[in-house]
């Protein structure tokens, strides 16, 4: 599978580098060894005609007395033998093949009177009067020159692929620190700040994410300063607003009391809005008793007395625990307004893994519903007339990716469970 830059490189730098090694080995042979070759038949028909011609114009002592010269001269290149050698033409190599075939096609000279040994040596049929003699008088290439080609191409691929893999790590090197300074950008408000100098197009790439980071660190500052202002803007009127409803005597009961939800309800309101702007990066991790702080999430639920807790009692887990307190709230909240009892929180650690699950009777939400509610402001069909502002599973991923875990849901035939996991670091 090519899945990375330098995988699909080095496939193409291999491909490109084979290609054009047979290319020079298809030209070699055809401009280089063929011609080589087809001189070298030539040649030697020219000399296998010259001895035979010696041959007839001869008696038979003068042949005889003619072979035992050849066979006593001391020339390399020039053999004599009384029988074909052994073990001739058995390993033909592409070289020896076709100069044989030349000598044939071009020059007539039949190839049960050729014969190539082990050796290279070129052997000849010389029919006398006595007995035929077989004649050496030139040699080949003991091995096949395209061989030797190959071995030579086989050399100059893996030299060039491996400089064309240091050449491509080296250029991979900056990529791969962009990505690593890339991946520890979790928030607005991280600084990239990795300098890369070469080469240019990648060094290009980094100073625009610098500008980049700068940019976001800037808004995101502006953001936070915005959400202070409007905490304390909204909070003051709304607080204003509580002495008043609680200093009215002799109005309408009714009339009091329904400003009061609306008013408890704009200040839940306002504060899943400020924890979704906020975000709970920035909330340090420490270790937290789990059970209490379930049991303060049941006991702020509007039914208490419907949640069942499975949680163990010296279970001491490290989270952001303001975090987590607004997941859970989230999640039972849920489970409370639209499920049905019985509801359990459940927990457990497993490989450093904390789960928490929120469990009810209910029908839950369908697995096609799960990706369209954990956005932000979006809300269920049962959900669209209730007091809640369609933040609550989007604060509870939220919270989850904070902890490096995921929430996940799952249903069942009697039981809607909301399942969170958080990873646990230094347990």
């Amino acid at each position: 599978m090519l899945d990375s830059l330098l995988k699909q490189n080095i496939a193409v730098l291999s491909a490109t580098i084979l290609a054009a090694l047979l290319v020079s080995l298809v030209l070699i042979a055809g401009l280089v060894l063929r011609p080589q070759i087809e001189r070298s038949a030539a040649d030697t028909a020219q000399l296998i005609r010259s001895l035979e011609l010696s041959f007839q114009q001869m008696d038979a002592f003068q042949q005889i007395h003619f072979a035992e010269a050849l066979r006593a001269n001391e020339a390399p290149d020039v053999l004599v033998a009384d029988t074909a050698p052994k073990h001739a033409n058995m390993q033909r190599s592409w070289f020896s093949r076709y100069f044989l075939r030349v000598l044939s096609n071009h020059h007539g000279i039949s190839p049960s009177d050729v014969s190539i040994d082990t050796k290279g040596h070129v052997w000849v049929r010389m029919a006398t009067a006595d007995q035929p003699y077989w004649l050496s008088l030139r040699t080949l290439p003991a091995t096949d020159p395209v061989a030797g080609l190959f071995v030579a191409f086989g050399i100059a691929l893996l030299a060039a692929l491996a400089g064309g893999i240091a050449l491509q790590k080296r250029i991979a090197r900056p990529l791969k620190h962009l990505e690593e300074a890339v991946d520890r950008m979790s928030r607005p408000s991280d600084i990239y700040d990795i300098e890369i100098a070469h080469p240019r197009e990648i060094a290009a790439v980094s100073r625009a994410l610098t500008d980049m980071s700068a940019r976001l660190h800037t808004a995101e500052a502006d953001r936070a300063l915005m959400l202070a202002g409007v905490s304390h803007d909204l909070r003051t009127p709304l607080t204003k607003l509580r002495l008043s409803l609680a200093m009215l005597k002799g109005a309408d009961a009714d009339l009091v009391k329904t400003a009061e939800r609306n008013v408890i309800r704009i200040e839940g309101m306002l504060r899943q809005f400020l924890d979704f702007a906020r975000g709970f990066e920035e909330e340090e991790t420490r270790a937290v008793p789990l059970r209490p702080l379930v049991e303060q999430v049941r006991q702020a639920c509007d039914l208490p007395e419907a949640v069942v807790l499975h949680v163990p009692t010296d279970l001491v887990v490290r989270v952001k625990e303001a975090a987590v307190l607004r997941a859970l709230e989230n999640l039972l909240g849920n489970a409370v307004r639209y499920g049905k009892p019985p509801i359990e929180i459940v927990s457990r650690i497993e490989e450093d893994v904390l789960t928490i699950e929120v469990r009810d009777a209910g029908q839950g939400m369908t697995a096609d519903d799960v990706p369209v509610l954990m956005r932000p402001f979006a809300r269920g069909s049962s959900a669209r007339s209730g007091e809640g502002a369609g933040l609550g599973l989007a604060i509870v991923d939220q919270v989850a990716r904070a902890h490096g875990g995921i929430v996940e849901f799952e249903q069942g035939p009697n039981r809607f469970t909301a399942r969170l996991r958080l990873i646990q670091k230094n347990c």
